[in-house]
């Protein structure tokens, strides 16, 4: 699958922005470990991915159903951030659940701002909140913040977020553009809505209205479930090692350590830090069977991907 230009931007915007001669060293290192196949390393991770929020009620179509009303400990988040904050360009808040659950995720951003660490949330906007919580959001430092919104009316929408509430995710959406030009801040919004049959015939309708509200970016991304699914009865096997185990540390709301955010058929657990040290987890056996070149093909899930 290709990957969007736009996940690349965003990216290249933190490393910019945020980046230190140790950071780029540390990136540049890790990127030449993974060059050589090495699976000891002693690089460090250059992007995080803390899942700050497990909870999530409006129930995608095909998403996964491990919701739980888990939300990573505050203290936890700093001391990652404090841990990594030399050499992480980018911290990403979510995965499965919804962020803007977390009762702390304006300081999650304000922590890892003060840090020199960009920030991105994706979040569905299908939530009731104050116009002081929106305004706080908008102005904490938060660098990206992806609005995923399927569809222009209720009836599309619901389609694919099946308790999301249209009318709802509009008004909030307003309200950040507004606050946004209010206070004059450069947090970047991104209208992201996957391709499905269903609401081809609204996509540029919802390109039209998302440049006229403020957007600043409006995104179409490929429907992922199936095409990953399929991988598995192709007889195509990898014969690359990958590159998100040297440059990424993901930490799941149940304190889990995963090797991916793309692969969720099959088991990509590595660890749990509440009975494993970073170092134990960086450096373990299941970490390195997906950066050695020959190893990846013989796991499970690794081995058919093609990201």
């Amino acid at each position: 699958m290709q990957t969007p230009l736009s996940y690349w931007q965003r990216h290249v915007y933190s490393v910019i922005r945020y980046g230190t001669c140790r950071k780029y060293k540390n990136f540049i290192k890790a990127y030449y470990f993974y060059l050589k196949g090495q699976t000891k390393i002693s690089s460090l991770p250059s992007f995080l991915k803390i899942e700050i929020s497990r909870f999530c009620d409006v129930n995608c179509k095909l998403c996964f159903a491990d919701t739980s009303d888990e939300f990573y400990p505050l203290q936890d988040y700093k001391k990652l951030i404090n841990q990594f904050k030399d050499y992480v360009f980018l911290v990403s808040l979510y995965d499965i659940g919804e962020p803007l659950h977390n009762a702390h995720v304006i300081e999650c951003v304000r922590y890892a701002h003060e840090n020199k660490i960009g920030t991105v949330i994706s979040t569905s906007l299908s939530i009731n909140k104050d116009d002081a919580f929106w305004s706080d959001l908008v102005t904490s430092g938060l660098d990206v913040m992806i609005v995923a919104i399927d569809g222009v009316t209720q009836k599309t929408y619901n389609q694919y977020r099946r308790n999301g509430k249209y009318e709802l995710v509009m008004s909030n959406l307003k309200k950040i553009l507004e606050l946004k030009k209010f206070n004059k801040s450069k947090v970047f919004i991104e209208w992201q809505m996957i391709d499905f049959e269903w609401n081809r015939f609204e996509q540029k309708a919802a390109k039209k209205m998302a440049y006229e509200l403020g957007c600043d970016y409006f995104r179409i991304i490929p429907e992922a479930n199936k095409p990953r699914k399929s991988w598995d009865l192709d007889d195509i096997t990898r014969k690359r090692n990958c590159l998100l185990p040297y440059v990424l540390f993901f930490v799941t709301a149940k304190n889990d350590v995963r090797l991916c955010y793309k692969i969720y058929h099959h088991d990509m657990h590595i660890g749990n830090l509440a009975n494993s040290s970073f170092a134990e987890i960086w450096n373990g056996f299941e970490i390195s069977r997906v950066r050695d070149p020959d190893k990846i093909a013989q796991r499970i899930g690794c081995q058919k991907c093609r990201e």
